[in-house]
């Protein structure tokens, strides 16, 4: 099995993970986190910069109140 087959599989393992974690807790994910999720599991977006889109999300709503 390839390298690329290995982390593809080792991140949805974990992205399945947290969207479980996140319904036990009872949330939804947004569309957008659900994308974003997604293109980290194809390797489209690294972890780091799905924790900075996040902080920024969060900034951007606490200003916004």
């Amino acid at each position: 099995m390839s390298a690329n087959k290995l982390l593809y599989q080792s991140r949805q393992f974990s992205v399945s993970n947290v969207a479980a974690s996140a319904r036990i807790e009872g949330l939804k994910l947004s569309k957008e986190v659900e994308q974003n999720l997604f293109n980290y599991i194809v390797g489209k977006k690294s972890i780091s910069q799905l924790l900075e889109q996040s902080k920024q999300r969060y900034i951007s709503q606490r200003l916004k109140r």
